[in-house]
């Protein structure tokens, strides 16, 4: 009986996936995000299907300085882009991997 919960327990952990994350801008600071607001208001954008993938792309995006919106393969966070270099770097700073089970994501759900 053990085997199998190890089986179910393994295959729950296949099915989480990691989202890199990163807060919105300021609405009162130019050049700079409010990474203090709940995670459900953070912008996914993209997915990843392990931790480490996702951590790698946070890495290099944080050692280029780079705006996490480059990842964007979807064009859907095209309206958030700006060509503002000190902005891509706050976001890139703050970004996050967060798996797409986190509690923390379903918590303005539950209220």
């Amino acid at each position: 009986m053990k085997n199998l919960k190890s089986r179910h327990h393994l295959a729950a952990l296949a099915l989480v996936g990691w989202y890199l994350m990163m807060p919105p801008d300021s609405a009162r600071i130019p050049h700079d995000v409010d990474s203090d607001v709940p995670l459900p208001r953070w912008v996914v954008v993209t997915s990843f299907d392990t931790e480490d993938n996702c951590e790698k792309a946070l890495t290099d995006l944080q050692n280029n300085q780079q705006d996490p919106i480059t990842l964007d393969k979807t064009g859907k966070l095209k309206r958030l882009q700006k060509n503002d270099a000190a902005l891509g770097k706050a976001r890139s700073l703050n970004a996050a991997c967060v798996a797409s089970d986190d509690i923390r994501l379903k918590a303005a759900k539950i209220k």
